[in-house]
């Protein structure tokens, strides 16, 4: 079924790979058969053969007795392009991938010098490339999955035009750079967490996307991998760039970031149901339903609430404790509004760009807030 998903993608869209673009006629424009077989000049006689047309714009200029350039600039901007889809740097993607990596960091430093240093910001981005990465490796392992889902067919494509092995090694090697840049960051500090942390996220994607284990299809070990990944391991990572020690307060407050990433990540999954069941996995949404699948993702944050809570009162006052659930609530609230029949009629795209712009709010307020007032820290 997977190959019919694939297939039926090509054929919507021609100009994929292993299908022509549906022009007729020799695109070179030298020479052209006529229908008796003959051959003929494809222009007037004496003149020079037309330059190609390329597909979009205008066509390319030759000047006489030299051959027509190769059109390249086309083709470079439908990669960037591409590889700008399979990254999912669509907003507010960017935004989320930055405050997960930003957390550690921001409830460690004291002041915004201290977040400011070099090796703190290394230890970020060391942590923000496999975020990012992972979704080229997902993107690579999971186009007839895509192929099927409203608002994710574009990602499909690129993929497909791109290549699965290029796309592996494309995530491979952004992978390896961040934990090349991890271990020199705990090899400088003499801090091994800041590296273990990485290299657990880089294995946690690999174990999520890749068979024979693909923790993708293994009901809630996905988003409790998955969220590992985007909350309690960058915050280890990034906390203990900036200090060596991690006190009380820091448990409850990661561990509430790790269950609030596991409610997003089942709510997050609920307008891929069709197509993950289509293609044999069975996450949550598929194994038990989108019902009972929201009802674990609002179990999840309610108990993330209650552990965030805690862990800003305990760091920064009750106030700051107050401020920070309250933002952090606006995804619960919208969820317990869905009804049962809009479960079945989410749209990535929507979601993305409405309910998900105002998650990321949150996210980045949990940044700044402890930039406020550390004097209880």
């Amino acid at each position: 079924m997977a190959r019919a998903a694939v297939l039926a993608l090509r054929r919507r869209h021609p100009a994929l790979p292993g299908r022509g673009s549906g022009h007729a006629g020799n695109a070179d424009g030298h020479r052209r058969r006529t229908a008796q077989g003959r051959t003929r000049p494809s222009g007037p006689a004496g003149r020079h053969p037309a330059a190609p047309r390329p597909r979009h714009g205008p066509p390319a200029h030759t000047h006489p007795g030299s051959r027509p350039m190769p059109l390249t600039s086309d083709r470079r901007s439908r990669r960037a392009r591409d590889l700008y889809r399979v990254h999912r740097l669509e907003f507010p993607f960017p935004i989320a991938y930055l405050c997960h990596a930003l957390w550690g960091a921001g409830f460690a430093a004291t002041s915004p010098q201290q977040l400011a240093h070099p090796l703190v910001l290394l230890a970020v981005l060391a942590n923000l490339i496999p975020l990012i990465a992972q979704n080229v490796l997902n993107a690579a392992m999971d186009i007839p999955i895509d192929a099927r889902t409203p608002g994710k067919t574009g990602v499909a494509q690129a993929a497909l035009r791109l290549g699965r092995t290029r796309l592996i090694t494309i995530a491979s090697i952004e992978m390896a750079i961040a934990l090349l840049l991890a271990v020199s960051i705990s090899l400088h500090l003499g801090r091994p967490l800041i590296a273990a942390a990485v290299a657990a996220g880089i294995l946690v994607e690999y174990l999520y996307n890749l068979e024979p284990v693909r923790l993708k299809k293994r009901g809630l070990a996905n988003p409790i991998s998955l969220g590992l990944h985007f909350s309690l391991l960058p915050c280890l990572s990034t906390f203990t760039a900036v200090r060596p020690d991690i006190p009380g307060w820091a448990w409850p407050l990661f561990l509430g970031l790790w269950l609030l990433l596991i409610g997003r990540t089942l709510w997050w999954s609920l307008p891929d149901a069709a197509a993950d069941r289509a293609a044999g996995l069975a996450p949550p949404a598929v194994r038990h339903g989108p019902s009972r699948a929201l009802a674990y993702a609002t179990a999840a944050t309610t108990a993330a609430l209650a552990l965030i809570a805690w862990g800003l009162s305990w760091a920064l006052g009750p106030l700051a404790a107050v401020i920070g659930t309250a933002g952090c609530s606006v995804f619960l609230i919208g969820k317990l509004r869905l009804t049962r029949a809009a479960l079945h009629t989410l749209h990535e795209t929507h979601m993305r760009r409405h309910t998900l712009a105002y998650v990321v709010g949150a996210d980045a307020l949990l940044v700044l807030l402890p930039l406020v007032d550390r004097h209880s820290v």
